[in-house]
């Protein structure tokens, strides 16, 4: 398909949620999106995605909608829109609720509580877990446990978890999935070390996930090449300098920043108050 093509596909789709015709605009939006995305043009794809997820919505179809805000976040964050990233898996989470009310179906619940995990909601991830142990009667107990590992940022635990649990009860593609959803979650603790610590290191990264060096390194360098990470890493140091160029600085005031643990007398000192 040529871009052009993407472009009337979305127009056919608008067209038809102006007609109210929402099922015929989900399609639309859909395939506009897997369009652009093969154009690698994510925030267009992204943006079709979260259009078809209005128009699910509309239809009652509570578990698409859900799917097409996770796969909207995802370009996002190629796209290194951190925010929306997180936002539009806060609002799958909420569709995930939709839908285990609307199915019948509790393992949605976890679902919707790995999606709020990603998008930064821990409030609701728990009470998502809750919502899932509580119906689900044992059925999907190792997800309900990775599930709370992630909201305890137990990265560690939950990283040997996968592998001696997860593997056993899913297939491939679904420890595929879980495996994409462990990074995503690791990816958005270190963004979170980045905006409220004045300096972030391998080691440091370490000792907060009780995980080995070789592994939180490959994490972090596949973090950053993904877009995922918005900073380099000092192969000297191990440390994580800020990328000014794929984050907004003003998001980072806490931060002070960028800074390295070398340029301060006390590296350790994670709470020092530090003069503008």
């Amino acid at each position: 398909m040529l871009k052009s093509d993407c472009s009337k596909l979305m127009d056919n789709a608008e067209q038809q949620a102006k007609e109210g015709q929402n099922e015929d605009a989900v399609d639309l939006f859909l395939r506009a999106a897997e369009c652009w995305n093969r154009w690698e043009s994510f925030g267009k794809a992204a943006e079709a995605y979260e259009r078809g997820y209005e128009h699910a919505m509309l239809c009652n179809l509570y578990s698409q909608a859900a799917n097409l805000m996770r796969k909207a976040a995802q370009l996002w964050v190629r796209e290194g829109e951190h925010e929306k990233f997180e936002i539009d898996f806060q609002i799958a989470a909420e569709a995930f609720v939709y839908a285990a009310e609307e199915e019948k179906d509790p393992n949605r619940f976890v679902d919707g509580a790995f999606c709020a995990i990603l998008g930064g909601d821990i409030e609701l991830a728990r009470q998502l877990i809750h919502a899932a142990a509580e119906t689900t009667q044992g059925k999907m107990k190792e997800l309900i446990n990775l599930a709370l590992m992630l909201s305890e940022y137990h990265y560690g635990d939950a990283e040997m978890y996968i592998e001696a649990a997860i593997t056993r009860v899913l297939d491939k593609e679904g420890i595929r999935n879980i495996k994409e959803i462990f990074e995503l979650a690791f990816d958005g603790f270190v963004r979170a070390l980045l905006e409220s610590e004045t300096a972030v290191t391998v080691h440091s990264i370490a000792e907060s996930t009780d995980m080995n060096l070789i592994k939180i390194t490959r994490l972090v360098e596949r973090g950053i090449e993904r877009g995922q990470i918005p900073a380099y890493l000092d192969r000297d140091s191990l440390e994580l300098i800020i990328d000014s160029e794929r984050v907004d600085m003003d998001a980072l005031s806490r931060r002070k920043g960028p800074i390295l643990s070398r340029d301060l007398e006390d590296p350790g000192a994670w709470d020092m108050e530090l003069e503008d």
